[in-house]
């Protein structure tokens, strides 16, 4: 089909749905189930089979837009490829592993919602190391299992009490924690960090010899169950490290296995990306203020076209598959018309470079940090 991306180029998974298994990824639009791939993990596939949980009310996420992407393969699945071929599949309905989060502010609060609310995890397996007061009531409200300070304590409490420790800290503070953390490790942790910039390698190095270890990289829309996020694996994680941390991550959002090389590009576009969009979003309401909109209707109006416009990406085509930007674009663009007199100011004001710097330099910023 003009204009669309095959879904045996991007990866592009149906959507999920918590009450029911979702589509397996696969490479081929006409195959009903989708297979997940790890690019760096050769044949590895798994489904995700989660239902709903009561607990941790909280962010929402629709059914229809949350999608799970993946890298394309240089070694496409073949036809003859059979179910026994495959690895065991897992039923993701709830992990039985013990969550921990070293740090947990808005974004590891996010994060424990969405668990919960996925049916991954509950609040009984879930516990936290926070250092502020009003965090620890604020976490213990929600049914948690709450400790101290990580470097007070905090950090071997919880190590007794997870096989899954997620490290929340600002990258400025991690070394610190993993000295506090490191001694309670044992083969049986995984460690998923979402520490921005901070390489597997230092990770790995800072913890116990063949310590598994994940790196994560999601961004605020989590907070209401949009996320994007990209995962990596570290040297000795395992396919069944690789399937938790997406079962986990796709219960807030996208998520997404990539190369760590990427991971920079990731943090710069989907890390930094909703900043740069809610500025445009403030600009183009301002835009309407002042051709004589009210602001309330206007700031309404903006953020919505932004939301119905990302949707139609996911949604335009009708055999599901990524429908290109430019294609959307000249179908609202007329000869002659509004649009394309709009489109020609923003050229001429150099929208497009302001965006693609802006990526650049805080994914240059992202590698400055590792």
């Amino acid at each position: 089909m003009a204009g669309c991306y095959s879904l045996s180029k991007v990866g592009l998974a149906a959507p999920h749905s918590v009450a029911s298994a979702h589509a397996r990824l696969c490479y081929s639009a006409k195959i009903s189930s989708c297979r997940v791939r790890h690019p760096t993990r050769k044949n590895r596939l798994f489904t995700d089979q989660r239902k709903p949980s009561p607990c941790c009310a909280g962010a929402t996420q629709s059914a229809e837009t949350k999608r799970v992407f993946n890298q394309p393969q240089a070694d496409p699945v073949s036809e003859s490829e059979t179910d026994e071929d495959l690895p065991q599949q897992m039923n993701l309905s709830a992990l039985p592993d013990r969550i921990g989060f070293i740090g947990a502010g808005q974004m590891g609060e996010a994060l424990i919602r969405g668990f919960c609310k996925s049916g991954v995890s509950s609040v009984e397996q879930i516990s936290a190391s926070v250092r502020r007061f009003d965090r620890q009531q604020a976490l213990s409200a929600m049914g948690l299992r709450v400790y101290g300070d990580a470097l007070e304590g905090g950090a071997a409490d919880l190590a007794a009490n997870s096989e899954i420790i997620f490290l929340g800290v600002k990258p400025q503070y991690l070394d610190s924690i993993l000295d506090a953390l490191k001694p309670h490790i044992l083969p049986s942790h995984l460690i998923i960090s979402i520490a921005a910039g901070i390489r597997v390698a230092s990770l790995e190095a800072a913890l116990p010899e063949g310590t598994r270890v994940m790196r994560v990289m999601p961004n605020t829309p989590c907070l209401i169950g949009q996320a994007a996020s990209a995962y990596v694996l570290g040297t000795h994680a395992t396919d069944d490290d690789a399937q938790k941390t997406y079962a986990l991550m796709s219960s807030v959002g996208l998520a997404l296995s990539v190369e760590e090389r990427m991971m920079d590009a990731v943090t710069g576009l989907s890390g930094s990306g909703p900043a740069y969009v809610f500025m445009m979003i403030e600009a183009l309401a301002d835009g309407a203020v002042a051709a004589g909109l009210p602001r309330d209707k206007a700031m309404a109006l903006a953020a919505q076209t932004v939301a119905g416009a990302a949707r139609m990406i996911f949604e335009a085509s009708p055999d599901g598959s990524i429908t290109h930007p430019g294609v959307l674009k000249d179908k609202v663009a007329s000869p002659a018309g509004t649009t394309i007199s709009g489109i020609a100011e923003l050229e001429n004001s150099g929208l497009r470079g302001a965006l693609i710097r802006a990526v650049r330099a805080s994914a240059k910023r992202s590698e400055e940090l590792g």
